[in-house]
């Protein structure tokens, strides 16, 4: 079986255990949407959609809409879910531009952003 994860979201909350959402296809034929990527003591899961509900005592309980079967189908989804996240995770990280004190000032005249933007291919 095929499994293909991709994120849909990411959490940027310090205090929060949920990392992103994500969404998994299985053989192109298949959809999960809602997945949530948990940071937990064993490391980062990936939590399956779930319905909450109160039992007889009043106490909340969860029920997964879809899970896998076996460990190993477990292991797989987590596998792909954890892997699509890391490398969201570093593309975002990547993209990140940082701007020195210098560049800052904005003493930059008109001949040095025409200079820049040469540099950069934009073109007005």
């Amino acid at each position: 079986m095929k499994i293909s994860a991709r994120i849909d979201r990411l959490i940027d909350k310090q205090d929060s255990k949920v990392k992103a959402m994500a969404s998994a296809t299985f053989d192109g034929v298949f959809a999960v949407h809602g997945i949530r990527v948990v940071d937990t003591e064993k490391g980062l899961r990936a939590m399956m959609p779930s319905n909450s509900y109160k039992d007889n005592n009043g106490n909340t309980k969860y029920s997964d809409i879809f899970h896998a079967i076996t460990k190993q189908g477990y292991e797989a989804i987590t596998r792909s879910v954890v892997g699509a996240y890391e490398y969201k995770l570093a593309q975002t990280q990547s993209s990140e531009v940082e701007i020195t004190p210098a560049e800052e000032d904005g003493n930059m005249d008109e001949g040095d952003e025409a200079e820049e933007e040469a540099d950069m291919g934009v073109a007005f």
